[in-house]
């Protein structure tokens, strides 16, 4: 993404060789022709709206040539495809001075690229110095002045040019090359499981040991506490055993009532775990298909989902000694007395849909995987099974766990986000990659 304004550049005359000479020298042992110039299959300088391209072209080459000597001129052509770019080259010249003998000998000359691009061009201007010195004759340097630089000012060719060429545009800079200074997730230069002699296993344990580490890292302890907290409040007042006899009078009686009843069987555990280890093991017999890789994918989330959640489900269920709304004792934890204070249905029913949800870029679709999430939860509370606070914290348990999984393939992924300025005239911006 790149935010551009309307540069605040004098249109009047390009600069001068005298002009630019201060600010691009170099040494060369010979005045030798050809120098590099910039590669012709990269965009650079800036971009310039044109609905008539060819037209912009031909202003472009009557500017150069109305101050420099052009000596060769490639046409662009628009119609091919690829886009065959456009250069235009001026002969070398010496700097004009005050009728004082320059020393050491120097020249200067312009190079101009100009590339197609949907409804505009792009366009780099590049104006090359050279000066011969005795004592540097091993040296060669050639020093452009010109495309983008990270503090365009109103010595720069390109800038001046386009402001001749469209003083009422909006260019847009090329963005500068990546500085290795990435903001968020770097890629890894070599995969952990990479030179294992069993690569598949070392992912699957690399992986884990990672969802492990995002579900007890800081951040995810403080919220898991705050969740507990709120299912403290829940179970311990007055508000649990208020909410369940109200859904169980106006939901359980229900056409919705039977069909939360009927969910409960995507929470039981018998049946999901072998349905996330086949679709896992399908990945891996069909890894490179792009059906295969999607259920090897959330096969594996799946099961590692329930791998990092269930050992503190057990515990917290087991820790809360809360009992069914069935069995007539309320909601209040008594510490070791029972083993219910948590649902392990809305658990395990939560998990597919959550693994699913993170798969997905479409909105809508997460959302609706989101609240298909909480069907088994309902269940439990139309079939009287658990209070809300247990429901609560089944799924919220299988959330955080869904979400430190995500935390790790994000991780692997190699997401990168790169933040630069980006100056425009007279105008600051900034531009945006990003990249997986």
């Amino acid at each position: 993404m790149l935010l551009a304004g309307r540069p605040g550049l004098p249109a009047e005359s390009l600069p001068s060789p005298s002009e630019l000479l201060p600010g691009a020298s170099a040494r060369n042992d010979s005045p030798v022709d050809g120098a590099d110039v910039p590669p012709a299959d990269v965009p650079g300088g800036m971009f310039l709206p044109a609905e008539d391209g060819g037209a912009l072209w031909r202003q472009t080459l009557a500017t150069v040539a109305a101050e420099w000597p052009v000596v060769s001129a490639i046409e662009p052509d628009f119609n091919a495809v690829p886009p065959r770019p456009g250069l235009i080259e001026s002969a070398w010249v010496e700097p004009p001075g005050d009728g004082r003998p320059v020393w050491p000998p120097q020249r200067q000359r312009v190079v101009v690229r100009v590339v197609p691009a949907v409804s505009g061009v792009w366009i780099d201007a590049a104006v090359q110095s050279e000066s011969l010195a005795g004592e540097a004759a091993s040296s060669s340097e050639i020093e452009l002045a010109g495309g983008w630089q990270p503090q365009a000012g109103a010595d720069s060719f390109t800038t001046q040019l386009a402001a001749r060429l469209a003083p009422s545009a909006n260019p847009v800079y090329a963005l500068p090359p990546p500085t290795g200074e990435e903001i968020f997730m770097p890629r890894p230069a070599e995969l952990p499981w990479s030179k294992s002699r069993f690569p598949r296993l070392s992912r699957v344990g690399h992986k884990v040991w990672e969802d492990y580490r995002n579900f007890y890292d800081c951040e995810s302890l403080v919220c898991l506490t705050a969740a507990f907290g709120a299912g403290a409040l829940m179970a311990n007042t007055g508000f649990d055993d208020t909410m369940q006899a109200a859904w169980i009078r106006g939901v359980e009686p229900t056409g919705l009532g039977t069909f939360f009843s009927g969910c409960k069987d995507i929470g039981e555990g018998r049946y999901s775990l072998p349905i996330f280890g086949v679709a896992a093991v399908t990945g891996l017999v069909f890894e490179g298909n792009p059906v295969g890789d999607v259920l090897g994918e959330w096969g594996s989330r799946s099961l590692r989902i329930v791998a990092v959640g269930a050992p503190p489900l057990y515990v917290l269920q087991l820790a809360t000694g809360a009992s069914r709304p069935a069995d007539g004792v309320g909601s209040k934890w008594h510490f070791w007395n029972d083993n219910n204070g948590v649902s392990g249905h809305t658990f395990m029913g939560a998990v597919p849909f959550l693994a699913a949800a993170d798969m997905v870029e479409s909105p809508l679709l997460k959302g609706t995987l989101y609240v298909c999430s909480t069907f088994v939860g309902f269940s439990r509370m139309t079939d009287d099974a658990h209070y809300p606070s247990q429901v609560f914290l089944g799924w919220y348990l299988a959330w955080a766990s869904a979400r430190a999984v995500n935390q790790t393939e994000l991780h692997f992924a190699g997401m990168e986000v790169q933040v630069v300025p980006l100056p425009i005239g007279d105008l600051g911006g900034m531009g945006v990659t990003t990249a997986w």
